[in-house]
């Protein structure tokens, strides 16, 4: 099983990151790398699972495991007087009545314990601790691919609908200028009322959408602002120029989809877990064995006792044998539930991993179709834009219908649209490919 370390890549990229970040913050431009890189440092859900992390880190150390031995400093000092009234078996000592009595101890040493054997379960349960710290890190992963991909998805959205706003300023623009020209030929009588309410009308449609373009793209900017966990200015513009690899292999993303996939990865580490908490359910049918060493000084003092001053200094030593054989037979019940959840688990990684295999096969279709249709829309667009000028010069010539140019007006706006999103949606599918791959972050950033 290939662990994924993300810590290492993110202390890799944290120069890469600032260096983004510092000249997004000096520039109304900005480029998908610039924002994948902000999102990657500021990402609140990113945060999050970074301290969390942060945290089953700290749990893996062996000294909270009880793996290491235990070494105590032990003091205490205690003293006693009253009256005391002692009765002897024998005849040879006389009984003595409310007699003064003094007494004092103090004691003090070094105590060494070891657990020798608990049925290997200490072990066991930092092996398991060790693979949910590791289960956390793909964890963090998984955030940062959706978080990343989440970021270029509403990257291009914005993209777009630039896009989108510059194609209708330029209808908007044709639009005008058809109004004004037919306004002083309506003056003049060369051209009816009608023409020239009709060319008000797409004239007043174009300023609507206008509108509603614009609206769209600060509601996508405000919702990249919150994805970013970031306070850009609304007036910043993302660059619409990008590189699309055309030359994606399905073999090598498929292989490295199967060994790389952090979903995947992700349901292996819980399998290893499971079989770490069969392994400790196991671990409590055997015996524990403890050892115990004390090194110390003890020293007693009484006026009342056969002994009046005893002291003490030495080594103590025990071994302790402890089986709960009642807690063991009872624990098998529990072990014979992980053992159930050990085959649940198995059964959702074959789910997983044909629901993977699915999806990418799905998403390469789309890639590869989408290659196809940007290749036909390019030609589709600069075919709509001769037949627009086609249609211009012929309209103003009073050779075509004001219903026919308007067709050709409104279908050059759309090839383009097409065009751009056919783009936009491309590249998002490439970056898929990489997230399914488990390595949207190295070719991103």
């Amino acid at each position: 099983m290939k662990k994924f370390n993300f810590i290492i890549n993110i202390s890799i990229l944290i120069v890469l990151i600032i260096i983004h970040t510092n000249d997004v913050q000096a520039q109304n431009k900005l480029s998908l790398k610039d924002a994948l890189a902000i999102s990657l440092k500021e990402n609140i859900d990113i945060k999050i699972k970074t301290h969390e992390l942060k945290q089953a880190e700290k749990q893996k150390k062996i000294g909270l495991l009880g793996l290491l031995p235990k070494v105590k400093i032990n003091g205490s000092i205690s003293a006693n007087q009253g009256e005391s009234s002692l009765e002897f078996a024998t005849p040879e000592f006389p009984n003595i009545e409310n007699a003064t009595s003094e007494s004092k101890s103090i004691n003090g040493n070094i105590e060494f314990s070891y657990s020798l054997f608990n049925g290997l379960g200490s072990i066991y349960t930092y092996q398991k601790i060790k693979n949910q710290s590791d289960l956390k890190s793909i964890e963090l992963s998984i955030e940062i691919e959706q978080i990343l991909l989440k970021t270029a998805k509403q990257f291009f959205d914005i993209a777009f609908l630039q896009e989108k706003t510059t194609i209708i300023t330029d209808l908007l623009l044709v639009s005008k200028e058809r109004y004004n020209k037919i306004k002083v030929q309506n003056t003049f009588g060369n051209a009816s009322k009608l023409d020239l309410l009709s060319a008000e009308i797409d004239l007043n449609k174009d300023s609507i959408d206008l509108m509603h373009a614009k609206f769209e793209l600060d509601v996508a900017k405000n919702k990249f602002n919150q994805t970013l966990n970031n306070s850009l200015n609304s007036n910043f513009y993302v660059e619409n120029k990008i590189q699309i690899n055309k030359n994606l292999l399905f073999s090598n993303l498929k292989e490295e989809t199967k060994e790389n996939n952090n979903n995947i990865l992700f349901h292996q580490y819980l399998i290893e877990i499971t079989k770490n908490d069969e392994k400790i359910n196991s671990s409590y049918i055997l015996p524990n064995v403890n050892l115990s060493l004390q090194y110390g000084y003890n020293n007693t003092e009484s006026n009342t006792s056969l002994i009046l001053n005893q002291e003490n200094l030495g080594l103590t030593g025990f071994i302790n044998l402890s089986w709960d054989v009642f807690g063991a037979i009872a624990n098998r019940k529990v072990t014979q539930n992980t053992r159930i959840e050990l085959e649940s688990n198995k059964l959702k990684l074959t789910s997983i991993k044909q629901k993977i295999d699915q999806e990418f096969n799905t998403i390469f279709k789309q890639y590869q179709n989408n290659i196809n249709l940007i290749d036909i829309e390019t030609r589709n667009q600069l075919t709509s834009e001769k037949l627009f000028e086609k249609a211009k010069e012929e309209y103003y010539q009073g050779t075509l219908s004001k219903n026919d140019f308007r067709l050709a007006q409104i279908d050059v706006s759309l090839s383009k649209n097409r065009l751009n999103k056919t783009i936009y949606n491309t590249k998002i599918l490439e970056l898929d490919l990489y997230r399914l791959a488990g390595k949207i972050l190295e070719d991103t950033l």
